[in-house]
């Protein structure tokens, strides 16, 4: 039973630590296998997030280096290929620890704050299917409720693991969140709300200006 608990804690630790890169990565294979433009411009915007992050940070290192402490260097904490990618295209270090500020924004949590963005942005963008029920409300309840608890439970493994500071933590958050809701929702108003559509749902205009019949989801009748 011990070994058993361990590999568990041990799996979702593992699978926290990686959790950007495997949302990252796993919206990228989904967009090469359906062919999907929507998951490619999530999957773009996802990795221009990254780099602004770690941009932030490495100006906030630069004009404030003697407040610079290792976190991101112990490997509980290590995030991952992509940010050891952007630390060595902006900063050039082969190391594989990363020197941050303290109150620089976090690429791990800032990620995390992205895809939550989105999904929350989505709600807004695509709230008149909603409500005609063209999309299950229960699905997007509980979808709504894992993301939550999948940020909460990011955060506090970070914050108290001593990965991040409660600074920079909230600041990647933000940052992360800010940054996915408003161009969701500048995106979606550019391109009729098409670029945007990651569900793939029929929208209400189009079957109306189609002629198509309007229906309502039989799981929610």
């Amino acid at each position: 039973m011990t070994i058993a608990t361990d590999y568990m804690a041990a799996t979702l630790v593992f699978n926290l630590r990686m959790l950007p890169e495997t949302l990252f990565v796993g919206v990228i294979i989904l967009a090469v296998l359906l062919a999907n433009q929507s998951l490619v411009i999530l999957g773009i915007g996802a990795g221009l997030l990254q780099l602004l992050t770690s941009t932030v940070g490495t100006l906030i290192m630069k004009y404030a280096p003697q407040s610079a402490v290792l976190t991101t260097g112990l490997d509980m904490c290590s995030t991952g290929f992509l940010g050891r990618t952007w630390n060595k295209v902006l900063r050039g270090q082969e190391a594989p620890e990363l020197l941050w500020h303290p109150i620089a924004p976090s690429i791990f949590m800032a990620t995390i704050g992205y895809f939550y963005g989105y999904g929350l942005a989505l709600l807004q963008i695509y709230r008149e299917e909603i409500d005609a029920k063209v999309v299950p409300r229960s699905t997007l309840i509980a979808t709504a409720i894992i993301g939550t608890l999948i940020v909460v439970a990011a955060f506090f493994s970070r914050y108290w693991g001593g990965c991040e500071t409660i600074l920079g933590a909230i600041g990647g958050l933000l940052f992360g969140l800010a940054f996915s809701y408003l161009g969701a929702i500048t995106l979606a108003a550019a391109t009729d709300r098409r670029a945007t559509n990651v569900w793939g749902i029929p929208l209400l205009k189009d079957r109306i200006n189609d002629g198509s019949p309007l229906y309502i989801c039989p799981a929610d009748q």
